[in-house]
């Protein structure tokens, strides 16, 4: 799981970030608006913490940013601020949750949790391409014309989630390292070949008539072979 933290606070961002690791998150956290909205439209978290009062942009515009572009990845605020009409603006914007500060450790951890079970209980939409379905919950990758299953290890999980929401685009190898290992990873690209033959493999074990295509120089993206 990953979460972005927006948090101009720098000692608090620290602080909560290592809190989340020591939880087994990947966490990345910026101290401005404006680059916590460019990180966030990058399509890789599984949740935002964003605070209220922040440079550039403020919580609320980067929230009601994100859902006019149809990103709703659930998001928690969080503020100094306890006033209701506060709470109802981060509402009213889009937000899942709402926090003030100071918290309590143990309640943003609750409240985290609370907010991706919400999120995992609902609807589920699986991302599918052609004869692929991926089940995240359940950790499968699913040919829907021949009824095979096949588990995912978390890297190649994470790597199927960037390729099967974004099945018309070339993914860069940049892209799909941040998707797998996060912005501050010092895995080296070719981590990446080794995951993706994986994936090859084992969509090549279901019988799928979709492939990963390499596109030389540049990245990857998944075709459809007729």
């Amino acid at each position: 799981m990953r979460i972005l933290l927006i948090e101009d606070d720098c000692s608090l961002a620290e602080a909560v970030a290592e809190l989340l690791k020591n939880e087994g998150f990947i966490v990345d956290f910026v101290h401005e608006g404006k680059l916590g909205y460019d990180f966030a439209v990058s399509g890789i978290y599984d949740l935002f913490l964003i605070d209220v009062m922040l440079p550039g942009m403020s919580g609320f515009e980067i929230l009601r940013k994100l859902r006019q572009q149809d990103i709703h990845t659930p998001t928690i605020m969080l503020t100094a601020k306890a006033e209701l009409d506060d709470k109802l603006a981060g509402f009213e914007s889009g937000a899942d949750d709402y926090i003030t500060k100071p918290f309590m450790t143990k309640e943003l951890i609750a409240r985290i949790w609370a907010v991706l079970k919400r999120q995992n209980t609902g609807e589920h939409k699986f991302l599918t391409f052609h004869d692929l379905e991926l089940r995240s919950a359940e950790g499968t990758l699913h040919n829907t014309l021949t009824n095979k299953s096949i588990a995912l290890g978390p890297k190649e999980l994470y790597l199927m989630e960037a390729f099967l929401a974004h099945p018309s685009l070339i993914l860069s190898k940049e892209i799909l390292t941040e998707r797998a290992w996060g912005y501050d990873s010092d895995s080296e690209y070719n981590n990446i070949e080794v995951y993706v033959s994986f994936l090859r493999k084992k969509i090549v074990a279901l019988q799928s008539q979709v492939q990963i295509k390499s596109i030389r120089g540049i990245g990857y993206k998944l075709e459809y072979i007729e």
